[in-house]
């Protein structure tokens, strides 16, 4: 039997020594005085001892252990005294301390632990990505301009479409840190926000239009799950939530194969208006969902920057939501589509 705890040791150090006490008097009183004691009498005397002993080690394994830990205790402490201007009184705090202190104490420790071992793997692969999304545009800049230097501006046929190359270098880095700032704002609450009585039936028709090229250019189709003649009023800021209706349907047409739709739907609920965002495109694999609302996150990264974008959308998407103080949350299916929804309060 493995001795893992002080009870266990306890219970195990007080039958042992009540099993040798026991037989101790069997030899006194039997084999020595030749007293004749019945096997009732021993089975008492055991228990008598048993107890005893064990109340004894017990006693003696708490101040023991008391001891111990006290250090640990005025470690923890004092480290909280320095973050406080408050007068503790230590000795009642040492005698108030229990073992659910301690193992509290160490969970949360290990708790705290853990996160900071994860804000380290995040911040080293957002700095990875940050680099490669960057490297991109800045390599390309670097290339049409080394030609240009190297006799291409002498060239009508090379000068201005290389020109041009390298202004979309320079936009796609201005997006990315455009976007990044304005992550930046949202993770230090430092962004304006307008909150307004608003028509999410009207926000909707708006985005549509404004996708219309793109969205014949893919040959998709964006449409409503039904004729919405009422408005749909909900606070929010307006220019917010527009952003987040332009972002899911972009991505939506990006990467939805030609003669699909996307559905928009608006669900009544009880304080709530449930938005869903819908298509039949490819899909997402499981294992990419808890993940993809991260900074540079891409389920296919090749194919992610064939279609454009900064690789943040989805990031500012759950930004924005969340500073309306609701969430956003996915739901897929490999080869079958993927419906983006959130919540809106009512007006």
């Amino acid at each position: 039997m493995k001795i893992k705890t002080p009870f266990q040791f306890t219970i195990f150090t007080s039958i042992s020594c009540a099993i040798f006490m026991d037989l101790c008097v069997f030899l006194i009183f039997e084999k020595l005085y030749g007293y004749d004691i019945k096997p009732s009498i021993y089975v008492l005397i055991f228990l008598i001892l048993a107890v005893f002993v064990g109340v004894l080690i017990y006693l003696l394994l708490e101040s023991f252990i008391n001891q111990k830990i006290r250090l640990l205790y005025r470690m923890v402490q004092n480290y909280k005294m320095t973050k406080s201007d408050h007068n503790i009184d230590m000795r009642e705090d040492i005698l108030s301390l229990t073992e659910v202190d301690i193992l509290k104490w160490v969970k949360t420790n290990r708790a705290e632990l853990s996160k900071l071992k994860e804000e380290e793997r995040f911040r080293r692969e957002f700095i990875g990505n940050l680099a490669h999304e960057l490297k991109t545009p800045i390599f390309s800049i670097q290339g049409y301009i080394l030609t240009l230097l190297e006799g291409g501006l002498d060239d009508d046929n090379v000068n201005r479409k290389f020109l041009n190359r390298t202004l979309k270098g320079v936009e796609r880095m201005n997006r990315i840190i455009s976007d990044l700032d304005m992550i930046t704002k949202f993770e230090s609450e430092k962004i304006d926000m307008d909150f307004k009585e608003n028509n999410l039936v009207e926000i909707g028709n708006e985005i549509i239009e404004s996708l219309e090229l793109k969205a014949q250019e893919k040959k998709v189709k964006i449409e409503f799950s039904k004729s919405y003649d009422s408005p749909i009023k909900v606070m929010c800021d307006r220019s917010k939530i527009g952003q987040v209706f332009q972002n899911l349907i972009m991505n939506a047409i990006n990467y939805s194969e030609p003669e699909s739709k996307v559905v928009i739907r608006f669900i009544n609920l009880n304080k709530n208006i449930l938005v869903e965002i819908e298509d039949d495109g490819i899909g997402i694999e499981e294992k990419h969902l808890n993940r993809l609302f991260e900074r540079f996150y891409r389920v296919d990264k090749s194919r992610a920057r064939n279609v454009g974008g900064t690789g943040l959308g989805l990031a500012i998407v759950k930004h924005i939501i969340e500073a309306h103080g609701h969430k956003i949350q996915v739901r897929s299916t490999l080869s079958k589509g993927s419906t983006f929804y959130f919540t809106l309060s009512k007006v």
